[in-house]
C-alpha cells in the first residue's frame, strides 16, 4: 500500500514537472485569458505576452497609463490591428492604447472618442458587423480600465464596409483588421 501511494505521488510529481517545461505559442492561451481579454468579468485586465496580467499594475514597467512608458508629449497612433477573426487587444495594441488613453488625458481631457471597428472583406456583413463592434467594445473597455470616462467613449463597427485596403491579399486583409480611434 505504501509502495502504491510513493508511485503515485511521484507520478504526480514527474507530471507537473514536465507540465512547468512546456512553451505556449504565441496567439494561444486558454479561454479564462481570452474572456480577461475581452473584459468578460469587468475588471479592466488584458492579454499581454500570453498571460493574463493587470493593466493598472505599475510593476509592468512604470510611467503612464497601464504602467507603460511613453511621453505623453508625443501625439499617440490612432489605429490598431487585430488577429483573424479576433477582438482580442495584444500586447503591440495595448501600448498604443495606453499611450492615448495617457495622452488624451493630458492634452484633451474632455475630448470625445469615438471608436471604430473594422474587419477584413472575408465573412459575411452580418458577421463582419458583430466583429467589428466586438473590437471597438475590447478598445473601449481596455481604455476605461486605463483611466478614461465611459461617458466620453463610444463604439461603432463598420465591419468591412470601410477598408483601409481594398485588396483582396493577406497583406491587405490584415490592415482591414483594424480600430481606428477617432478623437472629437
Amino acid at each position: 500500500m505504501k509502495r502504491v501511494g510513493l508511485l503515485t505521488v511521484a507520478l504526480l510529481s514527474l507530471g507537473l514537472l514536465a507540465g512547468c517545461g512546456s512553451t505556449q505559442k504565441a496567439g494561444e492561451g486558454d479561454q479564462a485569458g481570452a474572456d480577461a481579454a475581452a473584459g468578460r468579468d469587468g475588471r479592466g485586465v488584458g492579454r499581454l505576452g500570453g498571460t493574463s496580467a493587470n493593466l493598472n499594475d505599475p510593476s509592468r514597467g512604470g510611467g503612464g497609463a497601464g504602467g507603460y512608458r511613453y511621453d505623453v508629449n508625443v501625439e499617440p497612433e490612432h489605429r490598431i490591428y487585430f488577429e483573424y477573426n479576433s477582438a482580442l487587444v495584444n500586447d503591440r495594441a495595448a501600448q498604443v492604447l495606453a499611450h492615448n488613453a495617457g495622452w488624451i488625458l493630458a492634452h484633451r481631457p474632455s475630448g470625445v472618442v469615438t471608436v471604430e471597428g473594422h474587419c477584413d472583406e472575408r465573412g459575411t456583413r452580418e458577421f463582419n458587423l458583430a466583429l467589428g463592434q466586438q473590437r471597438a467594445d475590447a478598445v473601449v473597455r481596455f481604455l476605461v480600465s486605463q483611466g478614461m470616462p465611459a461617458n466620453r467613449l463610444k463604439a461603432v463597427s463598420f465591419g468591412k464596409e470601410k477598408p483601409l485596403v481594398p485588396s483582396h491579399d493577406e497583406s491587405s486583409w490584415s490592415k482591414n483588421r483594424r480600430a481606428d480611434l477617432v478623437l472629437r
